[in-house]
């Protein structure tokens, strides 16, 4: 509509100017050559203006001629590259639905659309590793590694396929590089981590881990993995020099991690016991004591009262009161007071643990309690409960479970550094991150 109006208006205006001319009188005389010419001056103006539009048809026809093997190559551009787009695109979604063939054929396709460049070469790369061939997908990840815009992703691809490829060595170099480019890499640190762990360089381990962890400040979840690991390296550490001094440091360094640990803390009070600081040493036992409660920490306290045991008693009660864990620092009072053959706080205590949160242990200790009171019947029946009852706490790798009779830095079974701690087996998991890349 809107053009059909345009179309008369500019219809009128010619119309109309063609009218004005026609109404104009005049003549014009025109001498060349030895000619002369006598026209309408009106006639005149027309000529001029309908010279002057042909001459601007033939412009645009003459440039419509010249430009038509530059719009024909700039179509034909077009939908390459629009063809070669749709191949990316597809080759994207079937390397997200695990279709390596697929994928490798819309990678092939786009290069030979596309030509070669960041896009195509990367689903090339991921097609060719997803597919298992490992050759290429070192070419393609080699090639983006020579480029300043994609040289970090090429050398993390290098750095997973000599990791499959069981070399240690080129994959550490190759995430080492990465690092150069960008040092905040957490994939990249989290590599070498593992890589300094299975040499045992737990010096160059724990330096690696000053660098990680900040980078998880995001990732509370996983930053809390590593620092556990970290403590583990320091307790390692801590095992290996011999100095007093150097030990005390890196387990005051462990323990600023995570103040509840029981071994760090263990192991310093033992620190303190030999150089016969015992003020320190209880200061740091009962401390530990209130706030996860163990037995270890009984053996070591009951040495330092190993002249009055009911003082000795009287104290680990106080301490099982201020316990932020009052149900476990109850039942090592009562193993303490039948050890001690103090009957009263054991059965006031153990009366005292819900029915539904007893354990095996808490059977034990009845089953124990009821045979010192000469009650068999009681102590049968004790027993037979805790056949029945579920399992107490025990050193157990959060990583894999497995138990270890005592705290181990390193699990004997997945390796893991730090997983290890005092818990139970209703205690969910936490998911470790994984050895060779973040999730």
């Amino acid at each position: 509509m809107i053009q059909f109006i345009r179309l008369i208006l500019i219809g009128g205006l010619v119309a109309l100017v063609v009218s004005w001319f026609n109404q104009q009188t005049g003549e014009s005389q025109i001498q060349w050559l030895g000619y002369e010419i006598q026209i309408s001056t009106s006639l005149l103006v027309g000529f001029v203006i309908a010279f002057a539009v042909l001459v601007m048809l033939f412009d645009r026809l003459w440039r419509l001629i010249r430009n038509w093997p530059k719009m024909m190559a700039h179509g034909w551009q077009y939908r390459r590259r629009t063809n070669g787009e749709r191949a990316l695109g597809l080759g994207l979604v079937a390397l997200a639905a695990g279709d390596s063939r697929s994928a490798q054929k819309q990678a092939r396709k786009a290069e030979k659309l596309l030509g070669r460049g960041l896009l195509p070469d990367l689903l090339a790369a991921q097609a060719a590793h997803l597919a298992g061939d490992k050759n290429a997908a070192r070419r393609y990840f080699a090639q983006l590694s020579k480029h300043k815009d994609t040289a970090y992703y090429g050398l993390i691809g290098i750095m997973n396929l000599q990791f499959q490829n069981n070399d240690s060595q080129k994959s550490r170099a190759a995430a080492q590089k990465a690092l150069q480019i960008q040092p905040d890499s957490v994939v990249a640190l989290t590599h070498i981590f593992w890589r300094e762990v299975e040499e045992k360089n737990w010096h160059n381990a724990v330096n690696i881990l000053g660098r990680l962890i900040p980078q998880l400040a995001n990732l509370p979840e996983q930053k809390h993995l590593f620092q556990r690991r970290e403590i583990g390296l320091c307790y390692l550490l801590a095992r290996e020099v011999s100095e007093v001094r150097d030990k005390t440091n890196w387990l005051e360094r462990a323990l600023k991690l995570d103040q509840s640990h029981i071994a760090v803390r263990v192991a310093l009070a033992r620190l303190y016991q030999k150089s016969e600081s015992t003020k320190q040493m209880i200061k740091i036992i009962e401390r530990g004591f209130i706030l996860k409660p163990h037995h270890d920490y009984i053996d070591l306290l009951r040495d330092a009262f190993s002249d009055n045991i009911g003082k000795f008693i009287a104290r680990l009660t106080k301490l099982a009161r201020q316990s932020e864990q009052k149900i476990d620092a109850n039942r090592l009072v009562i193993a303490a007071s039948l050890d001690a053959d103090i009957l009263p706080p054991a059965t006031s205590l153990l009366s005292e643990i819900p029915q539904d949160q007893m354990t095996n242990e808490d059977y034990l200790l009845a089953a124990e309690l009821a045979e010192k009171q000469i009650d068999p019947v009681g102590a049968k029946t004790a027993l037979q409960d805790a056949a029945r009852a579920p399992r107490g706490k025990a050193w157990r790798c959060s990583t894999c479970s497995t138990l270890t009779a005592q705290y181990e830095p390193i699990c004997p079974k997945c390796h893991d550094v730090g997983m290890i701690d005092w818990t139970d087996e209703s205690r969910e998991s936490i998911k470790p991150i994984s050895k060779l890349k973040l999730s």
